[in-house]
Order: structure tokens, then C-alpha cells, then sequence
């Protein structure tokens, strides 16, 4: 289990986060939605280690605080994919991927993690591009491939915390990136991921948790948790819930693979 447990922090007199939780298990894909400015950034760099400091509260992984684990250990157990990165060399995109391996892995069998992640993110065929050539989403994946080969390099399992995966995203690429998410947690992983579609979180997610002002507000399976009430009471928006509008539209539910 990963948890975060009762997290507050502070920016001078204003709360980020009020007293938050969230727990990620095995097995489990987890999604924090609502609306900018929530504190769901910031309670995810808490859980990975990022803040690690002025906040009260717990992180717990495995049993043990978070304080406790050095960073070397800490990336074998969890990787995390932030909103942007920024590349100041020209890297191709093959070695920023290969950042996300470990010091003492070989040559070879780095190559085909690399290869794997690469081709798991549909971009296999960018492996010699330069990474500040790519399009923003394909940047995003290539990120997205950095973390998978952490984790595949450390036995596979392990914790993936993503903040916004989708988000730059087109249509196949959202669900080849929420697929992922689920064969990782299928496979025995646990996967936390932020998320702005409220339809992507539902089809993806075994819980929802929904944040506004700092707070948790939510928790729980999709369909307890997306309710017209709670859309009224994130984002402020009157809307139903399965509601059918008057022109086309499209849903990712209704993607047939």
C-alpha cells in the first residue's frame, strides 16, 4: 500500500492541501480529478517524495515512512510522471528513456526495455528523433516510456504516479496511455493518476477520489462517485449525469478496440 494520510500544507496563510488522503494499492488504478487549483499536483508530489518537507501528516509506503527511504530505493519502488519536463540538450528520445534506467543495468538488456517502452507508447519509430523535435504529446510519451522502463528494470511492479498522462494526448493516445495503466496495475503494480476527464477517470479507474480547495470531497468506485452532485459541487457546473445531448457525441466507453 501507498498512502498518504491527513496531509495539510500550507503557502503562507493559504491551504493547499487541508488534511488529504489517498491510498494507492496493488492491483488498483486510482484517479484524482477536479478542478485547477485543487491541490491534486501538489498532493501527488508529496506522495512521491517530491515535497518532502513543510506539510503535516503521513507517507507511508510499504509500512515504512517515506522519510525513510533513500532516493535510490525510493525509484526503485515508484516513478513519477510530472505534468512537463524540461530537456535543456538534444538528447534523442531513445536516451531519455534510457534515463529511467538503473546504474548497473546492461547494455543489452537496457536495450530492449528501451525498445518495449518505446513501442508500448507508439513511438518506436522516433527512437533516433531528437526529443525537442517531437510534438507535445509525443514528448509526453516518451516521458510516459522513461517511467515504464524504471519500473520494468525493478522487477516490473511498483508504483506509478502520473500527473495529467492524458493531457496533451489525442484520442487513441489517451487510451493506449490509460491501457497501459491498467495491464501495469493488472500485472500486480498500483497506479495513481491525475486526471481532467471525468469519462476517462470512469472508465479507467477503480476509485475516484475528488478533490476541491485542498480537500478531498469524494472517494470511492466511479459509479458511486460521479453523481450530478458532485459534478455541481467540483466544478460548479449543473450537469447529468448520463445524460444524452441533443447533437453527436462521443464517448471513450464506446471505443471498440
Amino acid at each position: 500500500m501507498y498512502a498518504a494520510r491527513d496531509i495539510s500544507f500550507f503557502i503562507g496563510s493559504k491551504a493547499i492541501l487541508d488534511s488529504a488522503s489517498v491510498e494507492v494499492a496493488p492491483g488498483k488504478v486510482v484517479a484524482i480529478v477536479g478542478p485547477n487549483g485543487a491541490g491534486k499536483s501538489t498532493l501527488l508530489k508529496v506522495l512521491a517524495g517530491e515535497q518532502r518537507a513543510g506539510f503535516a501528516g503521513s507517507v507511508m509506503l510499504d509500512g515504512t515512512d517515506l522519510q525513510s527511504w533513500d532516493a535510490v530505493s525510493l525509484a526503485r519502488k515508484r516513478a513519477v510522471l510530472p505534468q512537463s519536463v524540461v530537456v535543456a540538450f538534444p538528447f534523442l528520445s531513445r536516451e531519455i528513456v534510457a534515463l529511467g534506467l538503473p546504474q548497473y543495468f546492461s547494455r543489452a538488456e537496457g536495450g530492449k526495455l528501451i525498445a518495449r517502452a518505446l513501442k508500448a507508447v507508439d513511438l518506436l519509430h522516433f527512437s533516433e528523433r531528437v526529443y525537442e523535435t517531437l510534438s507535445g504529446g509525443e514528448r509526453q510519451r516518451v516521458q510516459l516510456a522513461r517511467v515504464l522502463v524504471q519500473l520494468w528494470a525493478n522487477g516490473g511492479k511498483g508504483y506509478l504516479l502520473l500527473d495529467e498522462p492524458t493531457s496533451a494526448l489525442d484520442l487513441p493516445h489517451q487510451l493506449a496511455t490509460l491501457r497501459i495503466a491498467r495491464q501495469h496495475a493488472d500485472a500486480g503494480g498500483g497506479v495513481l493518476a491525475i486526471l481532467h476527464d471525468i469519462n476517462l477517470a470512469a472508465m479507467a479507474a477503480d476509485e475516484i477520489v475528488a478533490m476541491r480547495d485542498g480537500r478531498v470531497i469524494a472517494s470511492g468506485p466511479p459509479v458511486e462517485v460521479v453523481t450530478d452532485g458532485l459534478i455541481q459541487a467540483l466544478y460548479g457546473v449543473a450537469a447529468r449525469v448520463r445524460g444524452v445531448p441533443d447533437g453527436p457525441f462521443l464517448l471513450p466507453q464506446t471505443v471498440i478496440s
